[in-house]
């Protein structure tokens, strides 16, 4: 009997009640001739919540129970409709935008107006992407576009970010698409400021990324940054500031929830365990005494302060009609809500467009980027995980209660101690810095060789430097596995360059408007 009332006592601390206080709500949403649009995205006001259709043109999406909510549907091409999350079935239907498909689009080397295009582009402006408090474009990007999914591998500052553009095409091979920065090829967006792009442009089929050959095979994202502008010398200033906190907290075992906890596992494995709890936490008849005791919650010690982050960027632009000059500096300030972890971003982006005469057209354009990023995170390498905050024990038994000998010869709570690590210490302790530098410089040549017949050249150089720093200390698996219990430390440097040059020729016929004709021909040579 006593062995049921202990397996018993045991599933009710160990089993996990779920309440929720919201609902689901399902619809299906159609365009004018009824026929379902997939990718649709379906956002709740006023939150971060955030679903889209599938390929029937249907989608659940979870709102609050109570009060009323509204429903923003949201698709590239047609009009945004607002709908009232009361009902439980709803029917939307989206009307084309007749204006968007005049909207200039980048594709590939070329542009064209949206509506002459056979395959599937998704674009932002960067007026959209102003508004929104992120550091990054690929954070910007974050459920605004059909068929494109964002995720990070980590909730730290400065973590990569993973895009996937109409889900993953291969099930062994890298799935990323094909980067592309004012022309340049790059590795990732992660370290373009928002304020300083002008356009995003998704290529997401063959017909549109078919330029780039195999390597747009998982997509082409095509960032192009804010060009200069003939006029008065205009300044101008965007910046954001906010705080951050941790929005819901788990709930988990007090000091005499857990005590007991342990005595029961312990009893239902053997004698020698019941008799190693007794030993470090006391007799099972004390163990009330814990009702009293003031546990930790590590997900206050390590996520417990706000965390800070901060954006400014200036930029200056002006010129005559024949030069034009940008000049745009901003950073990045972002602290993590883990303690150690945080992101630091310096960017500079200097434009120069110069008319030589009416057929000749010089553009130089150079890019430079600085990056910090402090602290190992959750993933990967890292020794520390988002669960060590809740499944850390709250007490250390007795030994909480009794004064050690920081210079005496260990005793057995000192031992017991060590063995229990403590996630401060191990945040600590898991060291890493990561310092980025990158530099690109783009000129390129246009010629209006006949009135209907453009020649460009483009040159372009990339540098790049990285370095590592890694500590590890002896509470690190990397410590204990490798290094017998000693701290370990590591640097590591990388170096990167790249060339690019690329000749294309442009010619377009137009016919009274009614017909229109473009052909583009040209090489490129990329080495990295």
């Amino acid at each position: 009997m006593k062995k049921k009332i202990a397996l018993l006592c045991m599933m009710l601390i160990c089993v996990l009640t779920t309440w929720s206080q919201t609902r689901s709500v399902k619809g299906k949403v159609t365009d004018d001739a009824g026929l379902p649009l997939n990718g649709v995205n379906i956002h709740l006001k006023g939150t971060q919540v955030l679903t889209q259709t599938n390929a029937a043109g249907e989608f659940t999406i979870q709102v609050p129970a109570t009060g009323k909510h509204e429903l923003e549907v949201s698709y590239s091409g047609y009009s945004s409709s607002s709908v009232s999350a009361d009902g439980d079935n709803l029917q939307v239907k989206l009307v084309k935008n007749v204006s968007s498909l005049d909207d200039v689009v980048v594709v590939g080397y070329s542009t064209a107006k949206r509506r002459d295009l056979t395959g599937t582009v998704s674009s932002i402006s960067g007026a959209q992407l102003e508004k929104i408090p992120v550091s990054s474009a690929a954070e910007a990007i974050t459920g605004r576009l059909p068929g494109v999914q964002v995720t990070t591998t980590d909730g730290a500052p400065g973590a990569e970010i993973v895009i996937r553009i109409r889900g993953g095409g291969s099930v062994t091979q890298d799935n990323s698409p094909l980067y592309i920065v004012d022309g340049f090829p790059v590795n990732s967006i992660n370290d373009i400021p928002p304020s300083d792009i002008a356009s995003i442009d998704i290529l997401k089929d063959a017909a549109t990324a078919a330029i780039y050959g195999a390597r747009g095979a998982n997509g082409v994202v095509i960032i192009t940054t804010k060009k200069p502008k003939a006029g008065q010398t205009t300044v101008s200033y965007n910046g954001y500031g906010q705080a951050r906190t941790l929005p819901k907290k788990l709930k988990v075992l007090s000091p005499y929830e857990f005590v007991l906890a342990q005595y029961e596992y312990a009893k239902l494995r053997n004698q020698t365990e019941v008799d190693n709890f007794t030993k470090y936490f006391g007799a099972y008849d004390d163990l009330e005494l814990y009702k009293y005791q003031k546990g930790t919650n590590w997900q206050d010690k390590l996520f417990g302060d706000p965390a800070y982050s901060q954006q400014h960027s200036i930029s200056v632009s002006g010129g005559t009609v024949k030069t034009k000059m940008s000049l745009s500096v901003t950073n990045n300030t972002d602290d993590g809500l883990l303690a150690g972890s945080g992101y630091m971003r310096n960017y500079l982006n200097l434009k120069i467009s110069h008319d030589i005469s009416d057929k000749i057209k010089l553009d130089f354009a150079s890019r430079f980027i600085h990056t910090v990023v402090n602290g190992a995170g959750s993933s990967g390498s890292s020794s520390f995980r988002i669960s060590d905050a809740v499944t850390t024990r709250p007490v250390n038994g007795i030994a909480d209660q009794i004064q050690l000998d920081p210079t005496g010869p260990d005793d057995d709570y000192e031992q017991f101690l060590k063995s229990q690590i403590n996630p401060q210490q191990l945040v600590a302790q898991d060291y890493r810095k990561l310092v980025n530098k990158a530099l690109n410089m783009n000129a390129g040549v246009s010629w209006l060789v006949l009135s209907n017949l453009t020649y460009r050249s483009e040159f372009g150089l990339d540098f790049g430097f990285g370095q590592s720093r890694r500590y590890y200390g002896p509470l690190t698996g990397e410590s204990r596995n490798v290094g017998g219990n000693l701290p370990l430390g590591e640097i590591t440097n990388s170096n990167t360059n790249g060339f690019r040059w690329t000749n294309t020729a442009t010619y377009s016929l137009k016919n009274g408007g009614k017909h229109n004709l473009s052909v583009l021909g040209g090489q490129e040579v990329i080495l990295t």
